[in-house]
């Protein structure tokens, strides 16, 4: 599995840990990082040995999004039109794509700051545990410039076009358990229990049946704009899949001996 200086990738037990590892800047990613990060999901993507996915960063933040910084470093040559349009393509935009439409859940387990890119990478993960202490933030039009990596695409979906335009046009910092009431995050819980409860979720994921899990998410996605007969048409095809699958006869066989199913994800 890819890792590098600023993301640290490894699979045990099904689940595929990422760690955003750059405590010292906020674990802000680099063009370099995503590429990691990227790579990753990808392989995870790919079909194996990863059920699940566990997305964390280390230290004290979550992830204070890209390394505006880094990128904008003196010295540097002013890039060429439509340079920025084909970078976000092939990094923070792609990024936040994979994740959305990964055939195997994610969890994103957030401490501190979860800020631009740092929380789309939460928002298109299916479930975000965050410690109790943490915010979210849109950090864009105070700093001159409009949202990318899918802010006005998952904002307005999760808590609504009023709520999303007071994070992205006024900036408002949303903590945890207002984010919770908001809709934007599905659990909070004391901080020193984030690890715990982000290792526990991503396990009882790889435990499940992995391809009910992967159609379930794509259904969902695609449904986000779709009319009812679309998506029940959908839903018929997928059922159909679904019910061929080795997890479903270990379903039914554990319902009816009144047990645990333990699913293989085939």
């Amino acid at each position: 599995m890819t890792s590098g200086d600023g993301v640290r990738c490894e699979v045990t037990g099904g689940v595929l840990r990422v760690t955003l590892a750059r405590p010292d800047k906020a674990n802000a990613l680099r063009a370099g990082d995503m590429r990691v990060l990227l790579h990753a999901l990808e392989d995870a993507a790919a079909g194996g040995a990863v059920r699940a996915v566990l997305l964390r960063g280390e230290g004290r933040n979550f992830c204070g999004g890209a390394d505006l910084v880094a990128a904008n470093a003196p010295g540097g040559e002013r890039p060429p039109l439509g340079a920025m349009i084909r970078n976000l393509s092939a990094t923070a935009h792609r990024l936040v794509r994979t994740l959305w439409e990964l055939p195997v859940p994610v969890v994103a387990a957030v401490q501190g700051r979860a800020t631009g890119l740092g929380l789309h990478l939460a928002l298109a993960c299916d479930f975000v545990v965050a410690a109790d202490t943490a915010a979210f933030s849109e950090p864009f039009a105070k700093r001159g410039f409009t949202a990318d990596s899918g802010a006005t695409f998952l904002l307005p979906r999760l808590i609504g076009v009023a709520r999303a335009k007071q994070m992205l046009i006024r900036g408002v910092v949303v903590p945890a358990p207002q984010a919770l009431k908001w809709g934007l995050i599905g659990d909070v819980v004391p901080a020193g229990e984030l690890a715990g409860a982000g290792e526990e979720l991503a396990a009882e994921l790889a435990a499940g049946p992995t391809l009910v899990h992967g159609l379930t998410k794509a259904l969902i996605s695609d449904h986000l704009g779709a009319d009812l007969p679309r998506a029940l048409a959908a839903e018929a095809r997928t059922v159909e899949l679904s019910l061929r699958g080795e997890d479903f006869k270990e379903g039914i066989r554990a319902f009816l001996g009144r047990r645990a199913p333990a699913f293989t994800g085939r």
